[in-house]
């Protein structure tokens, strides 16, 4: 009896919060620097770019493609460098059970097993001590457990360490990342696919991690860029073909314009577009879809985004005292005019001194900085390397081109309501 193929579901289709698989597309401006990288034994990585980008997309992609498995630890801002070796020892462990109780049981050193079982006594033995002070319950990082050592059972299992998210810990942490690498490195001789991939949603490599310059030609730092236009509409049509249903180009090229660069959005986009139609798994007669479908989806993911939204721009846009100018308003509106990737200190100036001839370089100065160091959820962020402004999320962008710009200088009051409504009647406006 012949097998009969199960229907695509559109949650592996259209995956907003992980990393897509059946409808991911290659990026060649980045995937020949990645796959290089990660073919060069001893290079250490460090994959950076806006959150909601693609970069894990892309790094588990080429990764299935190069390594049989990989270990993956996901970094928050309460993790120490000290936790993440013995996550990473966990999932090493799990699987070195795994390769000895099913398969290839001669392919693992007699050393590797000495060692496994060496830090697995010593985890066990911290273990009930901690468990006689219940209020100290933390486990200590074993002796045998050096990076030297983490970095030879992951050559024996033929795996890199994949750190998500580093950029969350703290600095003094990170610090520590660094002499990992270079143990790394040094063990490359021995093990040629051994390697670090630290993954972070900043502006540049160094601010996910701080190495010695003598490190430089070492370290791969792979930016993962917005995604253009035309990469974005063939997400849309790869998915959508998946499916058998067809987007009209009109609603296609709305949704590549409101992504604003970013997947995760444009994904998000698609699968409420989907839901709102019953479309939940690959159709069996073609359906058609017109951009009217495109409101009541845009709608569903800026509500479910607005107290993120609205936090953000009152954070922002609230002025203590009130002057001759709303510093950041006129800020954050010319800012949203210029290109998506930033603009300079000059180029955001000459582009209010449009509206306000008066408005000087000082008064900016005094402006953007306070929108750079707002707490909790600043808008604005400041490339050092390129002394460009950018918003720190391209959602943000959206909204700051939907601020009514004639409103009174000196007030404002944040409605994101009316935010979404302006955003959604400038969707209507595209051709």
């Amino acid at each position: 009896m012949e097998d009969m193929k199960s229907s695509t579901s559109v949650y592996d289709v259209f995956t907003p919060t992980t990393p897509a698989k059946v409808s991911f597309i290659e990026r060649d401006e980045v995937n020949e620097k990645l796959v290089d990288a990660l073919r060069t034994p001893g290079t250490q990585l460090v994959v950076y770019g806006y959150s909601g980008s693609g970069k894990s997309t892309l790094l588990r992609n080429k990764l299935r493609q190069l390594y049989e498995h990989e270990v993956t630890t996901r970094c928050t801002s309460a993790s120490s460098f000290d936790q993440l070796m013995l996550s990473a020892f966990d999932d090493l462990d799990g699987y070195y059970i795994s390769e000895l109780q099913e398969k290839n049981t001669s392919s693992i050193s007699a050393s590797a097993k000495n060692t496994i079982a060496s830090i697995r006594t010593e985890l066990s033995a911290t273990a009930s001590f901690s468990s006689e002070n219940l209020a100290k319950k933390t486990r200590i990082l074993p002796p045998q457990l050096t990076a030297q050592n983490l970095a030879k059972l992951m050559g024996e299992a033929n795996c890199c360490w994949v750190l998500e998210d580093f950029h969350k810990i703290e600095e003094s942490e990170r610090t520590k990342l660094s002499q990992t690498m270079k143990v790394f490195m040094d063990m490359a001789d021995d093990y040629k696919t051994v390697k670090v991939i630290a993954v972070g949603a900043v502006d540049s490599a160094r601010q996910v991690v701080q190495y010695d310059p003598e490190m430089r030609t070492r370290i791969a730092e792979i930016h993962v860029p917005l995604m253009e236009p035309h990469e974005l509409q063939s997400i849309i049509n790869l998915g959508t073909k998946i499916l058998k249903i067809a987007f009209s180009p009109s609603l296609t090229n709305k949704i590549s314009h409101y992504a604003n660069g970013l997947p995760a959005i444009c994904h998000t986009i698609c699968l409420n577009v989907c839901q709102q139609n019953g479309i939940y798994e690959e159709v069996n007669t073609l359906v058609n879809l017109t951009d009217a479908e495109l409101e009541p989806a845009l709608e569903k993911y800026l509500s479910n985004s607005s107290d993120t939204l609205k936090m953000a721009f009152e954070a922002s846009l609230k002025q203590v005292r009130k002057g001759k100018y709303d510093h950041p308003k006129l800020i954050i509106h010319a800012l949203a005019q210029l290109s998506q990737d930033g603009a300079t200190k000059d180029e955001i100036l000459r582009k209010i001194n449009k509206v306000e001839p008066t408005y000087t370089s000082r008064s900016f100065s005094g402006g953007i900085e306070k929108l750079c160091k707002a707490q909790r959820t600043p808008l604005i962020r400041l490339d050092e390397n390129s002394g460009k402004y950018s918003f720190i999320d391209p959602l943000y962008r959206s909204f700051a081109l939907a601020l009514n710009s004639d409103e009174p200088k000196t007030s404002f009051d944040v409605n994101i309501q009316t935010l979404i409504e302006n955003v959604i009647f400038k969707i209507r406006e595209l051709q």
